[in-house]
């Protein structure tokens, strides 16, 4: 199994890169819908530690002569396609409540909160997980105080409560622990009944702030970066090189955020409305363009690294790895996860200086 901990305790998280499950829970569906192939557990078991996450609830058949009732679950859909209306609805067995309940025109439901955070749990419970972490990251969602419930009471003790700013947090402080990031819109729905001290967190994306946004008392993660190719019809095709241009150029512009602490975050995905996002994903991940990602990841480092501190070390320097490891993008987001890809992705945390120099010279 892939381990980060290996990567040493005393490690901050901004120092190292990991796999990231990008639409986490959305393993069934259309072909151009579809987005991962295992289940939460067994995208851990193959190394992923961060999981993007989009819920909505779902109305579900109750049992014969019982009205429907409203699931808590994953989706995937872009923003335009939604319609929302406020019902109330039984949830699990937390009783009647106001819900708001999400029609999808276009996209499709995927797995239900709850076995997401079981599996997720069972995880860092596990003989091969109790040193690791998780990371859940919740975006683009409705009825967020019910998610926070469910987080709390399904997590329980494997809840990561320690609070602080996650990106200089030591992965040996979230060993064993699962740690739940909510959007800003997230965290003002829950403020006042959920917050650090019960293990909801939130994330800020430097992406389109003003340089200098990040905060040394921010409670949680703050990163920079963008996933997504267009839905135009006219840009239907072509994504892996759309998505190629978007990764450069991000990637590029997070140099100029003032801070070395800043996390910044990789998109190898590509969706669209038509086509297989299997069949592109699948393209992405043949040799040639794993070697692209590669050097896109490695130019990324070399720009933040160039820009922020261009002398501060001396060509040759003994230093040069470990200062490398402080300012890398540090999550990289992919769809159908396994094994291979997240390896492939953990390994460049043992890249040397210039393996990084190489790579980033080759695109």
């Amino acid at each position: 199994m892939i381990s980060y901990f290996e990567l040493g305790a005393n490690r901050q998280l901004n120092e190292i890169v990991v796999a990231g499950s990008h639409d986490a829970g959305i393993t069934s569906g259309g072909s151009n819908v579809q987005t991962q192939n295992l289940n939460i557990y067994l995208q851990a078991g193959v190394g992923v530690r961060v999981f993007d996450l989009r819920i909505a609830a779902a109305a579900v058949p109750g049992a014969p002569g019982e009205p429907k009732r409203v699931e808590l679950r994953a989706f995937h859909a872009d923003d335009a396609v939604q319609k929302n209306e406020v019902k109330i609805r039984q949830v699990g067995g937390m009783g009647p409540m106001p819900v708001v309940r999400t029609k999808l025109r276009a996209g499709a439901f995927g797995v239900g909160l709850e076995k997401m955070l079981e599996e997720a749990r069972d995880f860092v419970r596990s003989e091969a997980g109790h040193t690791e972490f998780l990371i859940l990251k919740f975006d683009k969602c409705q009825n967020w105080m019910l998610i926070a419930e469910a987080c709390t009471y399904v997590l329980h003790d494997t809840l990561y409560k320690g609070g602080g700013n996650l990106n200089t947090t030591r992965i040996g402080d979230l060993q064993g622990k699962v740690v739940v990031l909510f959007s800003p819109k997230g965290v003002n729905e829950v403020a006042g009944l959920f917050g650090p001290q019960h293990g909801i967190l939130g994330f800020k994306n430097l992406y389109g702030e003003e340089p200098g946004a990040y905060a040394d008392d921010f409670q949680g993660l703050q990163y920079f970066g963008k996933g997504g190719t267009s839905v135009s019809p006219l840009k239907a095709f072509h994504k892996q090189s759309q998505n190629e241009s978007k990764q450069k150029k991000l990637l590029h512009q997070a140099k100029s955020l003032v801070s070395p602490q800043v996390m910044a975050m990789m998109y190898w995905t590509t969706t669209g409305l038509v086509e297989s996002i299997k069949k592109r994903n699948d393209k992405m991940w043949d040799p040639p363009n794993v070697e692209k990602m590669k050097g896109i990841w490695a130019s990324g480092l070399e720009d933040m690294v160039e820009y922020r501190n261009p002398f501060l070390l001396p060509e040759g320097s003994p230093a040069v790895g470990p200062l490398h490891k402080r300012f890398m993008p540090n999550i990289v987001m992919i769809d159908f996860a396994d094994q291979r890809k997240c390896q492939i992705i953990r390994d460049l945390n043992d890249l040397s200086p210039d393996d990084l120099r190489a790579l980033g010279a080759s695109v």
